[in-house]
C-alpha cells in the first residue's frame, strides 16, 4: 500500500504537465519581449536621418547678435556621408579649424552637436541640421571671448543642397 500512495495519480500528472507548459509560456513570452526590445533600441541607435549621402553644396550666413552690418554668404561643396552628418564650418583656404565636434545626437532628421574651439577666443558653440533628402536647413550658435573680456555671439545659418556623387 506503501507504493500505492506514493505514485502520482493522473490527475496529478496532468497538472503537473499544465503547470509546466504554462510555465515556459510565461519565460517564452517574457524572452521574446526581451529580445524584441533589444531589437527597437537597436534599431533606434542605428536610426540615420532622411540624408541622401554625396556632395554638398552649403550656403552660410552669419549674423553677429548686437551688430547691424549684414555679412555676405559664403558657399562651400563638401562630402557628407551616413557617417559624418556634421556640416564643416567654412574656413579661409589652407586655415585649420581648431575646434572639435562632440556630443552629436540624431533625433528622427535632426542632428545637433556642441563645437569646442582651442583658438584665442576660446569660441563654444552648438549647431543643429535638419535634413530632408537631397536638402538642409540648420544653425551653429556660438560665442566667443575677444580679448579675453568683451564677448561676442554669432549665428550662422545654413542650407544645403545635394549635387552629385564626392569627389
Amino acid at each position: 500500500m506503501q507504493g500505492r500512495h506514493n505514485r502520482p495519480t493522473t490527475t496529478t500528472i496532468k497538472i503537473k504537465e499544465t503547470y509546466v507548459k504554462q510555465y515556459i509560456k510565461g519565460v517564452l513570452a517574457v524572452a521574446l519581449a526581451v529580445f524584441a526590445g533589444l531589437f527597437l533600441m537597436v534599431e533606434t541607435a542605428n536610426a540615420a536621418p532622411d540624408m541622401n549621402p554625396g556632395q554638398w553644396e552649403i550656403t552660410t550666413t552669419m549674423e553677429m547678435v548686437g551688430v547691424p552690418m549684414k555679412m555676405p554668404s559664403i558657399t562651400t561643396k563638401q562630402c557628407l556621408t551616413k557617417d559624418d552628418l556634421v556640416p564643416k564650418q567654412p574656413s579661409r583656404p589652407g586655415v585649420k579649424q581648431p575646434c572639435e565636434v562632440k556630443n552629436t545626437k540624431v533625433d528622427g532628421n535632426t542632428v545637433s552637436w556642441d563645437m569646442a574651439c582651442t583658438d584665442q577666443n576660446h569660441t563654444s558653440g552648438h549647431g543643429e541640421v535638419t535634413y530632408a533628402g537631397d536638402t538642409f536647413v540648420g544653425t551653429i550658435r556660438m560665442e566667443s571671448t575677444l580679448g579675453g573680456k568683451q564677448k561676442m555671439r554669432m549665428i550662422l545659418h545654413m542650407k544645403g543642397k545635394r549635387i552629385g556623387a564626392c569627389e
